[in-house]
């Protein structure tokens, strides 16, 4: 019986290879799609969860709240380690760990800039599952001076040297090479070749719970509770954190929390990340988007059904008549859609290794079918299922009822009864393209706002170089050397990286007293805080609103002694006449206001502009350098060669600090690409099945094109009359989308604190585009039927 239905099945597809086609290609376009976006998401979700202990690891993290000011960020002090571990008894264990970024690595001649650096305890290897090629997990990083590094990494230095035992020395420190690891799995939510030990970085010896600057992670012991490892958090910051009873006694918040490490990658944005992580609002988009996919080709094979319903009674009129169940005749239709979706998914198999390349190259990450895992082949095989009976569950339990008297009397009227099936499905379609054509226009466009807005700073032709603590003591003479150089229009030098984030951030009281000096115990503010050189001002083109700048004819300006404050941090701050005031700098040091500067963006535009200190500093560890826009190469070997001169042998390292703006929002570049390409794959399908439906629509109005023209009927008046059907339901799917494409995109406007307007350009361009398509879609098979021969279509009446 399974072959007869088998059998069957292929005649009937093989009967009108033209509607087939369109099904099978816009089934397997539709399941391709949802294939990758599934293995994203899959992908996106199994972040850390690798760690053999990753339900029993979490992160430290710290809130405070200040007044106005405030922040929250993904560490804590490191000297919250010991304390917590020996106080705490459902703590089994403690790591910290630091990002080690530019570090310079020497062996013998070579010198090399790394970047994917760590420092961390001990425990790092057993609490976290990187598996080690050599060395125990328990010892390689328990000396001071121990360094652990990957296959690829070890070979730089050692070439093909067994690299255990052997020395290599990281900035001013010699370390010995205790372990070699695998590489580091992708979906890590920190990356790194070389980790060594925590104890030999300074930080590892503060004392002080106030200063917070160490990621820290702790093993929770089996069966214990992470509810009661939080009700310890705040007696032990009560406990050890001397400001503590004085921030309670003035409203402040300050507070730690803890972290699941499996939440970390999608639902942690906090200052001190390791790098930036993903969205779990974008899941939801892109899980939608293939979802949507699905089922407008879903929707392209229901309506392709309904159409040729009357096509279709009449065989189950016959089947029927010849004692044919329904039962069976249910089989039948389920049959011969299974076979189309099998057919189409052995397709979707190749669309979607053709789509994986460029689809990797737009999401930033290396996307591979994972034909070898076990789970691959049986959900692959559900899908078809799935949307094999999807598909075909309308001829199945729609057509099969149908009374055969009355289909073989003629008394069913050629698809009148479906045609508002058929329709809505239509509109279903044209809402979800116009909604994805919106959503793509209205990213497109905040996306050139945030590029094109004005930042308060200039990113054109700014070079950052790394690596400034290498110039020591030749710090003014390349400073003067390098404005010696015409193409050189400005140079300063920075703690921090520009549109770093800035988050070296220091307790800045806001109210003064009568002696003009703000102390720490009234008013604090926990504010961004910079430290740049004489020169930052102008070589960035920061305006300044009112005072002056930092000058070195004054020998008042002295290092952390004159601050220059943003418009936030006064308006926060509450400085009526800013000039002059006198504030306490994180305890330790009182500074004199000498200017206030224009706000400027110093972080995404996702977020406001935030108070910002200027110290005058003498920290070197970044130099910006403005240069002319002309001979860019030439500029670039000058200020190598004067690196070199300089530097002490310290690799000439540098980004562009445009290109560090657009870094900012590559991930909503990377969203706004993903929505103009499977919203072009969406249009295309449901083309497609505008196209068979016109073809078939136009099939089943033969007779009567051919009367309309023999009574006169010119060409145009017949498109016209063809097309109009359809162009009604896109201006009905367009006033429907309307509410729901402005919701959405209202939602992903919200994570902007700069924004562009909704209007109605998009929607009206949106709605123009589907029409368009719509009509163009049609117009072939309009232009076809209206232009063949009345006598070919009423030769036999």
């Amino acid at each position: 019986m399974l072959r007869n239905y088998l059998k069957v099945a292929l005649r009937n597809l093989q009967k009108r290879p033209f509607y087939t086609s369109i099904n099978v290609f816009g089934l397997a376009m539709g399941m391709a799609c949802t294939m990758l976006i599934t293995i994203y998401i899959l992908n996106e979700l199994s972040y850390d969860r690798f760690h053999e202990k990753a339900d029993r690891i979490y992160r430290l993290a710290t809130h405070l709240e200040m007044g106005e000011s405030g922040f929250t960020g993904a560490a804590v002090s490191p000297a919250v380690a010991g304390p917590f571990q020996e106080e705490i008894p459902e703590v089994e264990m403690v790591v910290r760990i630091n990002q080690g970024d530019n570090k310079i690595f020497r062996k013998d001649e070579l010198v090399i800039k790394e970047n994917k650096v760590l420092t961390a305890d001990s425990g790092f290897f057993q609490m976290f599952s990187f598996p080690l090629l050599k060395g125990d997990p328990a010892r390689v990083l328990q000396d001071p001076t121990s360094v652990v590094m990957t296959e690829n990494a070890a070979r730089k230095y050692f070439q093909e040297k067994d690299p255990i035992g052997q020395h290599i020395r990281i900035d001013d420190q010699l370390f010995q090479v205790t372990g070699i690891m695998a590489p580091v799995p992708a979906n890590a939510h920190f990356q790194f070749e070389i980790v060594y030990s925590f104890l030999s970085d300074p930080k590892s010896k503060i004392e002080n719970w106030g200063n917070i600057n160490a990621a820290t992670y702790f093993l929770l012991e089996e069966n214990a509770s992470i509810e009661a490892v939080n009700a310890r958090l705040d007696p032990l910051l009560k406990k050890y954190l001397r400001e503590y009873e004085m921030f309670k006694s003035l409203g402040y918040v300050v507070e730690m929390f803890t972290q699941p490490l499996t939440d970390i990658h999608l639902h942690s944005h906090m200052l001190g990340e390791f790098e930036p992580n993903g969205n779990v609002k974008y899941l939801y988009i892109f899980g939608a988007i293939a979802l949507f996919i699905l089922l407008i080709a879903c929707i392209n094979f229901m309506n392709l059904a309904t159409a040729r319903s009357a096509d279709r009674a009449k065989e189950v009129g016959v089947r029927k008549t010849m004692g044919s169940a329904r039962s069976m005749l249910v089989r039948q239709f389920l049959i011969e859609s299974l076979l189309l979706s099998l057919i189409s998914m052995i397709l979707a198999l190749g669309l979607a290794e053709l789509l994986r390349i460029p689809f990797s190259k737009i999401a930033a990450k290396e996307i591979q079918l994972p034909l070898l895992d076990a789970w691959f082949i049986p959900a692959v095989l559900l899908l078809g299922l799935i949307v094999g009976i999807l598909a075909g569950s309308y001829p199945a339990f729609y057509l099969t009822k149908f009374k055969p008297v009355e289909v073989l009397k003629g008394r069913l009227a050629i698809g009148s009864k479906n045609s508002w099936l058929r329709n809505s499905l239509v509109i279903f379609q044209f809402v979800i393209s116009i909604m994805l054509i919106v959503c793509t226009l209205m990213v497109y466009e905040q996306l050139q706002f945030v590029r094109n807005k004005d930042l308060g700073f200039s990113k054109d032709n700014v070079i950052v170089l790394s690596n400034g603590k290498a110039l020591g003591t030749n710090t003014e003479t390349f400073h003067n050397t390098l404005m010696g150089l015409s193409a050189v229009q400005g140079v300063s030098f920075t703690d921090v990286a520009p549109l770093a984030g800035y988050d070296a951030t220091g307790f800045i009281p806001a109210t003064e007293s009568d002696s003009g000096v703000a102390y720490l115990d009234e008013h604090a503010l926990v504010l961004s805080y910079l430290q740049v050189s004489h020169d930052y001002l102008p070589t960035m083109d920061i305006r300044l609103k009112e005072g002056r700048n930092f000058s070195r004819a004054m020998t008042s300006d002295s290092v952390n002694r004159v601050v220059i404050l943003n418009e936030q941090a006064v308006r926060t701050m509450g400085l009526h006449q800013p000039i002059g005031s006198k504030l306490l700098i994180g305890g330790e040091f009182v500074a004199e206001v000498v200017g206030v500067v224009e706000d400027f963006h110093f972080k995404s535009l996702h977020t406001a502009v935030e108070p910002l200190v200027l110290a005058l500093s003498d920290e070197h560890n970044f130099v910006e350098v403005k240069i002319a826009s002309d001979n860019l190469q030439q500029t670039l070997a000058l200020l190598e060669e004067q690196w070199n001169l300089h530097a002490d042998g310290t690799p000439f390292d540098y980004n562009f600090l445009d290109e560090d703006f657009d870094a900012l929002f590559r991930a909503d570049q990377r969203v706004g690409m993903i929505f103009g390409g499977f919203t072009s794959l969406a249009i295309l399908i449901a083309c497609l099945g505008l196209l068979a439906l016109a073809a078939f629509m136009a099939e089943q109005r033969t007779k009567e094109i051919g009367i309309r023209k023999v009574m006169g009927a010119s060409v145009k008046s017949i498109m016209l009359l063809l097309s109009k059907d359809f162009t009604k339901l896109v201006i009905i799917a367009f006033v429907l989308a309307i509410p729901l494409a402005y919701f959405a995109i209202q939602q992903w406007l919200n994570d902007f604190a700069y924004k562009i307007d909704i209007g109605m350009a998009s929607f009206i361009v949106a709605g123009i585009l589907a029409l368009l398509i719509a009509i163009l879609t049609v117009s072939y098979q309009s232009f076809k039927a209206a232009i063949a021969n009345p006598v070919d279509s009423l030769r036999d009446e």
